[in-house]
């Protein structure tokens, strides 16, 4: 691969790091999933990914941890080989979204709920009536949408 395109797929994952930081997941977590998501072998160890991405081993250990507790990422070991292989785990992101989705629809529980302690309250209840009504439609949409999704290319 040229420079230029590596230096172009390091500043995507930069931005696929910071994107998934705001959605909770760790910077450095956020790295390897982007890395991964790219990399050629598909499978890297530990120290790679503390080399490729530039970052401390603990760190590497400790975010791998994490992504393979949620799913996102696997690891493999291999008899005669001392390091794990990491892999990104193409069939979770499903599941990382319905999560998402499964999120939304408790807001709207919670806000459901708010609206019956505030019922004899209008007043109080006009905030949190404004983020019902946007929960609400979320929890109503978003089945339907989710059930139109494509399938996952071959």
């Amino acid at each position: 691969m040229s420079v230029g395109r590596e230096t172009r797929l390091s500043a995507w994952i930069e931005r696929f790091a910071a994107h998934f930081a705001e959605e909770g997941i760790p910077l450095i977590g956020g790295r390897i999933l982007g890395y991964l998501l790219v990399c050629q072998p598909v499978e890297r160890t530990a120290a790679e990914l503390s080399q490729e991405l530039e970052a401390s081993s603990g760190s590497i250990s400790t975010n791998l941890k994490y992504l393979v507790t949620v799913g996102l990422v696997t690891k493999r070991t291999r008899r005669g080989r001392q390091a794990a292989e990491y892999r990104i785990n193409e069939k979770a992101w499903t599941e990382f979204v319905q999560r998402k989705l499964n999120a939304i629809a408790s807001v709207q529980t919670l806000t459901d709920d708010g609206m019956r302690l505030l019922s004899g309250d209008p007043e109080r209840a006009m905030r949190l009536r404004t983020v019902d009504h946007l929960y609400g439609w979320l929890s109503e949409e978003l089945p339907a949408l989710w059930e139109r999704r494509p399938a996952s290319p071959k």
